[in-house]
């Protein structure tokens, strides 16, 4: 991830407030992949799971990076040594945002975070200056790196809160102390760092002890909306529309503008573009296909299917793939998707070791069909794919679904 500093001056002025030693180089912008480092940069070097960033901070000041960061010692005259980095990151976020007047929106949940963040910012374009965490940058590293990318002059921040482990968003809602703390949903996902739904609960609930202005849809029902779609729509898009409308249309109170409803509404979704692989619909000559390819979980699969049924005139497809970070039921909840799948689809394709659980029901599609690889798996589609068929593709990010969306552009 890197980024471009709009307010630079600003962020000097904070950046130095940290260390007894003046900062007499420009910085440009901020990067954690030395791969990406552009001249005036400041590298922070991440230690993860499988890299280690200060194995790269020479490589990082060859690039062309004004300063490097990290927690661990370097000879280099420009490497900058702080003793926690998480705790050198939100103090130095916390400080940053002490000069920003507007509003923060926070989002978290366990689905329809960024369609939901990106419809918000959207709807609130058309009254105010806004900007948003681009993508899923959602992270305790992306948060505040996005937060930094911002400008000042902005009335609205509209951000997204991740949570892979406990203390997540405990951790980014105290930096960020939302106006307007929202929750989407609360479901089985990430339980390999969560551990159970009670701590999913509890971790998402969290946000709301730093909001001034509370939204837990988990509990909560969004207002209705008052427009009515022509076109197929799932369940999770309307449902992330009318949180959108709804959380939209009170911060346009809290500034004494009318509800955006009825044609305003329409009008402003027209120009909305859906996130890549979260449900958006292409058309490919005469075959349709569901791209939900971004992320998977089972409440998640289970809209995404509910989807699918209404497409009642096509043949329907479901490619499955596998759903990661479920913890020890994983069989459990692949099987269930099997099991729910049942009149939903007419055929059923499943690739990756868990997704092949969900075929223990075959016998109740007209064909059941496991692949050990996406190549396998595409080759049959397009052999069995004709005129008036849909197919849903749905999975976690790792199964690199996505590939098959692509192929299927330049098949089709």
């Amino acid at each position: 991830m890197r980024i471009d500093l709009k307010e630079k001056n600003h962020f000097l002025t904070v950046f130095e407030t940290f260390f007894n030693q003046s900062i007499d180089r420009p910085i440009n912008g901020i990067s954690i992949d030395s791969r990406n480092i552009k001249k005036n940069d400041l590298f922070i070097a991440i230690k993860g799971e499988n890299f280690d960033g200060n194995d790269f901070v020479d490589q990082a000041l060859q690039n062309g990076a004004s300063y490097t960061l990290s927690s661990n010692k370097n000879e280099s005259t420009y490497h900058l040594l702080v003793e926690d980095l998480n705790i050198f990151i939100k103090e130095l976020s916390i400080s940053w945002l002490q000069s920003f007047d507007g509003k923060i929106v926070g989002i978290t949940g366990s689905n329809g975070k960024t369609t939901t963040k990106d419809l918000i910012a959207h709807l609130l374009q058309s009254k105010f200056k806004v900007e948003k965490t681009l993508g899923n940058y959602n992270t305790s590293i992306s948060v505040p790196l996005s937060i930094f990318s911002f400008s000042l002059d902005s009335e609205i921040y509209v951000l997204e809160l991740g949570a892979n482990k406990v203390g997540d968003i405990q951790y980014l809602s105290s930096i960020v102390k939302p106006d307007y703390g929202v929750i989407t949903s609360i479901a089985a996902a990430h339980l390999d760092g969560l551990g159970s739904i009670e701590n999913i609960e509890k971790e998402k609930k969290s946000i709301l002890y730093h909001s001034t202005k509370e939204y837990n849809f988990n509990e909560l029902k969004p207002n209705s909306l008052a427009i009515n779609f022509k076109e197929h729509k799932s369940n999770i898009f309307i449902k992330n529309l009318e949180i959108a409308s709804h959380v939209a249309n009170d911060i346009f109170k809290d500034f004494n503008f009318h509800d955006l409803n009825g044609d305003l509404l329409i009008n402003c979704l027209e120009s909305f573009k859906m996130p890549p692989g979260r449900g958006e619909i292409l058309s490919l000559n005469k075959v349709k296909i569901i791209d939900d390819s971004y992320n998977a979980n089972p409440e998640s699969v289970r809209a995404a299917l509910d989807h699918l049924s209404c497409f009642e005139e096509y043949r329907k497809f479901f490619v499955f793939g596998d759903m990661k970070e479920l913890g020890d039921d994983e069989e459990n909840f692949h099987t269930e998707v099997g099991q729910y799948a049942v009149e939903k689809a007419d055929i059923l394709f499943t690739v990756g070791k868990l997704a092949k659980n969900a075929q223990s029901n075959s016998n109740n599609f007209a064909l059941s069909l496991h692949f050990n690889d996406n190549f396998s798996l595409l080759e049959k589609l397009n052999e069995l794919l004709t005129d008036g068929d849909i197919v849903l593709i749905k999975g976690s990010r790792s199964m690199q679904l996505d590939q098959l969306i692509n192929e299927l552009k330049n098949v089709k």
